[in-house]
C-alpha cells in the first residue's frame, strides 16, 4: 500500500493541527455522539473552519485523522449537519482526492493484550476504545476492507467484530469473520450501533456484551 510522501506527511500534520484549533465548533455534535472534549483532543479531532488547499469542500465538517507509526497518513471529513445525509443527497464522509484507504487506529493492532475489537466506522471506534480501554480498530466500510488487512490481527487470541444491528452490519461482520480465522461477532441489539447503544444504555450495556462489566459501568461521556 502506498504511503504519503514526506511532503504530504508534513501537509497532513499541519492540517490536523490547524483543524484541532477549531474543535470547539464540534462540541455539540460530539457531545451528541457521546464524545467529550478530552477524548476528542486525544484523538486529534478537529473542524475544517479555514481549509488547507484541497480541503475547500470540507468546510464545516469534522476532521478525523488516520495515524500510524509515521504520523498522520490520511484524513476523513464527516458531515455534522442535523439531517439525514442520504435523504438530503449529502455525502456523509469525504476525503481528499486521491487518498488511499487505510484502517483507522491501526496502531492499536501493534499493542498487547488478549482481545482486539473491530468496528465499522471511526467514531464507533473512538467510543468503544474509551469505554472498554482495549485496542480497537475501525474499518471505513466493508467495501474498504483490503485482502491483506487480516494480517494486522494475527497473533491476537480474541478478535471481536462489532457490526451494526441491521442487515448491512450483519453482512459486514460475517464478511470479516470469514477473513479473520479466530474472529467472533458481538451480538449487537437490533437497530443499534456502538454509539447509539452507549448513548441509550450506557457503558455497562457495552461491557455486558463482552462480559467486562466489572464495576456496573457509568454513563459519563467518554
Amino acid at each position: 500500500m502506498r504511503m504519503p510522501s514526506a511532503k504530504q506527511l508534513r501537509s497532513l500534520e499541519k492540517a490536523v493541527t490547524k483543524y484541532a484549533g477549531s474543535l470547539s465548533l464540534a462540541t455539540s455534535y460530539l457531545q451528541g455522539r457521546g464524545i467529550g472534549e478530552e477524548t476528542a483532543r486525544a484523538w486529534r479531532l478537529g473542524v475544517v473552519a479555514s481549509p488547507e488547499p484541497g480541503h475547500e469542500t470540507a468546510v464545516g465538517r469534522l476532521c478525523i485523522p488516520y495515524v500510524n507509526r509515521v504520523g498522520v497518513i490520511a484524513l476523513k471529513f464527516r458531515c455534522m449537519q442535523d439531517h439525514n445525509c442520504k435523504a438530503e443527497g449529502c455525502v456523509k464522509y469525504t476525503q481528499p482526492m486521491g487518498q488511499e484507504v487505510y484502517l483507522f487506529n491501526v496502531l492499536a493492532a501493534d499493542g498487547d493484550g488478549e482481545t482486539i475489537h473491530i468496528t465499522e466506522g471511526e467514531l464507533d471506534c473512538v467510543v468503544l476504545s474509551e469505554v472498554l480501554a482495549e485496542p480497537v480498530v475501525g474499518v471505513p466500510g466493508v467495501n474498504n476492507w483490503k485482502p491483506h488487512a487480516h494480517w494486522h490481527f494475527k497473533g491476537w487470541p480474541r478478535v471481536l467484530i462489532w457490526g451494526d444491528g441491521d442487515q448491512a452490519g450483519t453482512d459486514f461482520a460475517r464478511h470479516l469473520r470469514k477473513e479473520i480465522a479466530n474472529a467472533e461477532i458481538v451480538p449487537m441489539p437490533s437497530r443499534h450501533d456502538v454509539t447509539s447503544l452507549y448513548l441509550e444504555a450506557g457503558a455497562e450495556a457495552i461491557k455486558q456484551l463482552v462480559g467486562t462489566d466489572e464495576d456496573g459501568g457509568d454513563n459519563d461521556q467518554v
